[in-house]
């Protein structure tokens, strides 16, 4: 009996553990009269957060940007309570999604996602296909440093990136594309996974497309 209460015992105490553990700290609801979408997240080196997404929405709520297109890259930068303390809405005439974000060494940021706009707003070249990998470097406050449009001639989609210890970046997805723009192999099957080596400035260094015959994403 008495190693039955120390059981039950310990049990309470583990999930009175976890339940403190999961107290809400603080939150904060951050959109405008359209649908918004946060898609990639990071803590930034001043311990507030990056923030990095979709928006539909046009000057309303917090948003303080209309959109160009259809979807846009939305930015918005906040202190260590989740107030906001910059944004910026990023875009071409049609579609562009942001899927990650990340603080760069220099104490900007690296935008990264996938687009089907052209040559309009923010964006300075064309596409190759459906949808491109589009990156984009900004400084410490959001504005456009540089950007690189990176795909073939099929739907290439960037959904993760990383930076490497050489001061460049490292950009994962998956393709469709065959030889056609910046794609220098054939797909094997339908998507493969397609990744690509950049430099400081994101121009590509190396690249490989990685799969089989089926869908590989």
């Amino acid at each position: 009996m008495k190693k039955l209460l120390l059981f039950f015992s310990i049990i309470l105490l583990v999930n009175y553990s976890k339940a403190l553990a999961q107290e809400i700290e603080w939150q904060n609801t951050i959109g405008g009269s359209s649908t918004d979408y946060l898609n990639s997240i990071q803590q930034t080196t001043d311990g507030g957060y990056i923030l990095g997404g979709r928006s539909n929405s046009d000057i309303s709520g917090d948003k303080s940007e209309n959109n160009i297109g259809s979807f846009a890259h939305w930015i918005v930068k906040t202190d260590a309570y989740g107030n906001i303390q910059w944004q910026n809405t990023i875009g071409g005439t049609d579609q562009d999604y942001i899927t990650s974000i990340l603080q760069t060494f220099d104490g900007g940021y690296l935008l990264g996602g996938y687009s089907n706009s052209g040559i309009s707003g923010d964006k300075t070249e064309i596409n190759y296909g459906n949808w491109d990998y589009w990156i984009i470097k900004t400084d410490s406050l959001g504005n456009i440093q540089w950007q690189n449009t990176i795909g073939g001639n099929g739907d290439d989609e960037l959904y993760s990136m990383d930076i490497t210890s050489d001061g460049g970046y490292i950009l994962g997805g998956r393709s469709k594309s065959g030889i056609s723009g910046d794609k220098i192999e054939n797909s094997n099957g339908d998507y493969d996974y397609w990744i690509v080596k950049t430099d400081s400035l994101g121009n590509i260094q190396w690249q490989n497309g990685i799969g089989g015959s089926g869908i590989d994403f």
